[in-house]
């Protein structure tokens, strides 16, 4: 009952100090756990107009079950005739990469989706154990430092990214949902093994083994500063042309040049398919080192570097 109250008085809080009550804001709902409790915690908190919450489902069609989950848990929390709507994700492929696919196919519509109707505040329904996860996964594929402290993404394009429940593990989450008697939907796919991430979830079900990897994560978040070492030497020109600052770039040792060209399409890595490796990485450098003239591009990581009106500019494809 005490972590009940304390999620509750936390998402109160978090609300009260990071937007305002007037705002439009969108919860996307999965129908399980974690987002049940951000749209009951939301909701009872009180501070928003009702008609100015919106609420999204995404159907990703995997699961035969799916469609009657979602069509219980809008009777359940009486959201027909709302702000609701549902979305189909139509992904081919059913297993390699699913997952990644999938996260990138919701991003997206959700920006359009909430670009139609001036929403500018998405909440999702992340929790502690998510962060771990992600920091973890990132840990197995070799990511620096930019990017062990910096697991989740504050924006995305224009849209302000809220996860009121990241301080709070699946368990405590769980007991708020009993507490106060939440039906939700747990997905079984959730539970399948040929999924890295769930593989992950796996491994970390040992308290000893998550409260460790918790207190290095942690220890990277400080280092924050990391995430804008970019923005002294790269200046957005339009849409994905970046200009370089390259006399300043050249200034730099090599160890800081890795370190804001790392920043830099961290920043900026929702807009790519692959993960940047420290190779590419380097190339970059490389590349940068190259004598430039107006008529040649050369090709980088997920992008092209040129010469326009005298400014070397990156443009990413």
């Amino acid at each position: 009952m005490t972590e009940a109250i304390s999620l509750s008085q936390s998402v109160q809080n978090y609300l009260q100090n990071n937007i305002k009550a007037n705002d439009k804001i969108l919860i996307s709902i999965s129908c399980g756990l974690d987002s049940t409790v951000l749209y009951d915690s939301i909701i009872r908190s009180k501070y928003f107009n009702k008609k100015k919450i919106y609420y999204l489902i995404f159907n990703h069609q995997i699961r035969p079950e799916g469609k009657y989950e979602i069509k219980q848990f809008i009777k359940i929390y009486n959201l027909a005739n709302k702000n609701l709507f549902i979305k189909k994700l139509f992904l081919r492929d059913k297993s390699k990469g699913f997952q990644k696919k999938s996260r990138s196919s919701r991003y997206d519509f959700l920006y359009k989706f909430s670009k139609k109707r001036d929403i500018k505040h998405i909440f999702l329904g992340h929790h502690l154990d998510d962060l771990n996860e992600t920091y973890f996964l990132r840990k197995t594929q070799q990511s620096g430092a930019a990017g062990l402290s910096n697991i989740f993404l504050d924006k995305y394009k224009s849209l302000k990214l809220h996860r009121p429940l990241k301080k709070y593990t699946k368990k405590q989450i769980k007991s708020y949902a009993i507490h106060n008697r939440l039906k939700w939907f747990d997905d079984r796919s959730n539970l399948e093994l040929n999924y890295t991430r769930n593989k992950i979830r796996n491994f970390l079900y040992s308290k000893k083994l998550f409260n460790q990897i918790n207190k290095e994560r942690l220890k990277f978040s400080k280092i924050f500063y990391l995430h804008h070492l970019h923005k002294n030497f790269f200046k957005r020109v339009r849409n994905k042309i970046f200009e370089i600052d390259i006399d300043k770039f050249h200034y730099l040792n090599e160890n800081l040049k890795f370190l804001v060209v790392q920043s830099f399409y961290y920043e900026y890595r929702h807009l790519f398919e692959k993960q940047i490796r420290d190779e590419n990485i380097k190339n970059f450098i490389k590349k940068l080192k190259t004598h430039l003239n107006s008529n040649k591009e050369m090709s980088v990581f997920s992008g092209k570097i040129s010469v326009f009106n005298k400014k070397t500019c990156i443009n990413l494809t």
